[in-house]
This record gives structure tokens, C-alpha cells and sequence, in this order.
């Protein structure tokens, strides 16, 4: 008896360990025009690429068994138009027998109806209200937030991350079977066509198990659209039911195991895998941020350097060329003062009356001698 349960410890350890291989997403959109991966869902199938997912659609023909066999989870998102038989059929044997993933995603109660009963989920066929809880920028009563969230085991993932989610003109869910209720309205919530009276509290996410596959049910699309997948914790929402939808299709051995417990094995590998994930986001950030690092000290050595070289060529304050600037300067300065304080020279030649006079070729007698005698006055008669 020990020996068989160290034989499913160590089995359990190796499943939990083992790599978790990339899903396949298909998304149905035969006959649908409002929701397509690349337009209105193009946020929506970026994250699921970013987390290596594989997300392709099919938009005409009809989807049969062959189609689906390549598959790991199948979206069907406001479903537009009545399906075939054979599409019934295969969808179910698609769960079923293969052991995958389905998420029924709106639709309207005819038409979501035709998949969501066989898995346990009627939709109503009215529009929930909800008068305390309304979007602000909405201001609508059919639009409103959601953050009761009920747990269950095996379908903790469901609500890893998420408090408050955004309803957008969506309907009650009506239960029955293995089905569980993983989100509802509040007390304020009600029907408009009373299926759902205030104080119900009525269903908008449910989850189930049937067989080795698993099924999510919502009836509000507009929750994942680009519109609003950014709104409170819609993103995390959508996130959380692909991945927990994605361990349907880890095998584990039947041995003595439960479903519930087989699928909270399954629920731990998936935690494990999305540790993984983290980890390996965080080493990818811690390898930007070391780089970031090192160009910044790089970049911090260099200004160093050049702040070093100008203080060696720093006298006081300045640097050389600052002071030879500033020296000139002042003795531009000074020259000009002095310049302009100097006064016209009075040490010049000046000119005599007689220089004028030989010049213009006349001669001046030299003064004579004073010897005593009486001195003649010159006159014009001097003038030779």
C-alpha cells in the first residue's frame, strides 16, 4: 500500500514537472460578422499569442470532426447562426471523447441554446439589470461590474487575479447537472423578463466537467471585444478560462483517481506552468534591466572622465581658454578708457609768423644787435 502511493507521488511530481506543450485555439465564425480574432477579438487572441498559444478561425464551410481533430480548445463567440447536426455532433465528441476545451462565449439563449444545454447551462432570454452596481461611463442598467466570484476545487484559475469584471448587456444562466456557478450578479441584480427576480443573484460565468473535458459558458462577449477587454479585470478573465480550459487535454492516469481529483492535479500543473511563465518573464526583465544598467554606468564612466579632464585644465573657477578670454577682455577695456581720457598734445611744432612768411618766399631781416644805438622800426621798407 505504501509502495503504491510513493508510486503516485513520484508520478504526480514527474506529470507536474513535465513541460506544458503549446495549445491550439480554433475560433468559430462561420455566419458571425460582429466578432472576428483580427478585428473586434484582436486584442484578445495578441495576449493569448504572447502566452504561445496558437490561434487560428474558421469562418465558412462547416466544422466537422476532421477539422477539429489539430485543435486543443474551441471558441465559439456570439454565435450567428443555427448549426448543423453534424456540427452538434462533432463539437460534443470534440469534448467528450477527446478530453478538450470549449467556450461557449454570448450568443443569445436560441442560438447559445444549442451547445450550452447539452453541458448542463440554459441562457435565458432576457437582459440582466443591475441598479447599484452600473458602469459610470455607461450609464446604463444593463451595463454594469461583477465581482462576486464563488470557488470551487479544481477551477481556482478561474479567479487568480481578478476582483471586478465589466457585464455588458448580458443574460442569467440557469443551471443544472455537474455545472458550477463561477461568477454572479449582485442582490441588485434581476431579469427583465423576471426569470431572475432581485436577490437571486444570478449566474454569468458557470464551469463544468464532462468527461476529460471541460466547458465554460458566458453569455456576455462584449467582455473580451477590444472595446472593453482593458475595462477592471477583463483580460484576466478571458486569460484565466483559456487556461484552465488548456488542462483539459493534459493526460494523467486514471489509476484510483477521482475526475475532481484528477482535475485539481491537472489545476496545480498549470499553476506550476504559469510559475514557469513568471519566472521566465522576469528573467527576460532582469536581463533588459542589467543592460540598462551597464549602458548607464558606461555612459556615467564617460562623463566622469570628461569631468576629470576639465578640472585638470581648471585654474580657480575657470579653465585656461576662460581666464585668456576674460584677460583680453579687461584689456580691451583699460585701452579704451585710456583712449578715451587722452588729450590733444600741446608739445607740437608751432608754426612762426616769419616760417608762414618764407614759405610764401618773403625774407625777414634778423633783428639787429642791440649795440646802443637807436633802433630803426621795420616796416614794409625791410622787405626785399
Amino acid at each position: 500500500m505504501n509502495l503504491k502511493r510513493h508510486i503516485t507521488l513520484v508520478l504526480v511530481v514527474y506529470l507536474l514537472m513535465a513541460d506544458v506543450s503549446a495549445k491550439k485555439i480554433l475560433f468559430y465564425e462561420i455566419g458571425s460578422s460582429q466578432y472576428n480574432i483580427e478585428r473586434e477579438y484582436s486584442k484578445f487572441a495578441n495576449e493569448l499569442r504572447k502566452r504561445n498559444y496558437e490561434v487560428a478561425s474558421i469562418e465558412k464551410g462547416e466544422l466537422t470532426k476532421d477539422k477539429l481533430q489539430n485543435y486543443d480548445i474551441l471558441v465559439v463567440q456570439d454565435l450567428n447562426k443555427q448549426l448543423t447536426t453534424e456540427e452538434i455532433s462533432a463539437i460534443i465528441w470534440f469534448v467528450l471523447q477527446k478530453g478538450n476545451g470549449l467556450f461557449i462565449n454570448g450568443g443569445g439563449q436560441e442560438r447559445a441554446n444549442q451547445l450550452s444545454i447539452p453541458f448542463g447551462v440554459t441562457v435565458d432570454n432576457g437582459l440582466l439589470i443591475d441598479t447599484s452596481d452600473q458602469i459610470p461611463t455607461l450609464n446604463d442598467r444593463n451595463s454594469f461590474t461583477v465581482d462576486r466570484f464563488i470557488e470551487h476545487p479544481g477551477m481556482v484559475t478561474l479567479q487568480q487575479g481578478v476582483s471586478k469584471i465589466g457585464f455588458y448587456k448580458g443574460a442569467g444562466l440557469v443551471l443544472s447537472s455537474n455545472s458550477n456557478c463561477i461568477s454572479t450578479g449582485s442582490s441588485n441584480t434581476y431579469s427583465d423578463t423576471g426569470s431572475f427576480a432581485a436577490g437571486s443573484q444570478p449566474c454569468v460565468i458557470a464551469a463544468s466537467q464532462f468527461g476529460n473535458g471541460l466547458v465554460v459558458t458566458a453569455s456576455d462577449p462584449d467582455m473580451l471585444s477590444n472595446k472593453y477587454i482593458e475595462d477592471y479585470n477583463n483580460k484576466n478573465m478571458g486569460l484565466n478560462i483559456i487556461d484552465w480550459l488548456g488542462i483539459s487535454t493534459d493526460n494523467l492516469p486514471a489509476a484510483n483517481n477521482s475526475a475532481d481529483t484528477q482535475l485539481q492535479i491537472k489545476e496545480m500543473k498549470l499553476q506550476l506552468a504559469r510559475l514557469n511563465f513568471t519566472a521566465d518573464q522576469l528573467a527576460k526583465d532582469k536581463a533588459n534591466l542589467l543592460g540598462q544598467y551597464g549602458d548607464l554606468s558606461s555612459q556615467y564612466a564617460d562623463v566622469q572622465t570628461e569631468l576629470a579632464n576639465t578640472k585638470e585644465g581648471m585654474i580657480g573657477p575657470f579653465s585656461r581658454s576662460n581666464w585668456a578670454i576674460i584677460i583680453l577682455g579687461v584689456c580691451i577695456m583699460v585701452a579704451a578708457v585710456v583712449f578715451s581720457q587722452r588729450k590733444p598734445s600741446q608739445a607740437g611744432v608751432k608754426l612762426k609768423d616769419e616760417d608762414i612768411l618764407n614759405e610764401l618766399g618773403y625774407e625777414l631781416d634778423k633783428p639787429a644787435q642791440d649795440t646802443g644805438g637807436d633802433k630803426k622800426e621795420g616796416g614794409l621798407d625791410d622787405l626785399k
